[in-house]
């Protein structure tokens, strides 16, 4: 494994830990010191998770690309 892939695959997973997290229903901190996300309900928290929870795909995929090509 090269070290693009490694970092690409770390990332995704942290993304989709991150993602589980809010989609728990859980505010997260760093994003609730931002006027949009100050007055959240906890459905749209959990919208909010489900879609960084597809959004990780995207590293996810791209670590594979590169295992592939060996980038």
């Amino acid at each position: 494994m090269n070290g693009f892939s490694i970092f690409m695959f770390i990332f995704a997973a942290c993304i989709f830990l991150t993602g589980i997290y809010m989609y728990s229903g859980h505010k997260l901190g760093i994003l609730t010191g931002r006027p949009s996300f100050e007055n959240l309900s906890k459905n749209e928290w959990k919208n909010v998770g489900k879609w960084t929870i597809f959004v990780s795909v995207i590293p996810f995929i791209l670590g594979i690309i590169g295992l592939i090509f060996k980038i």
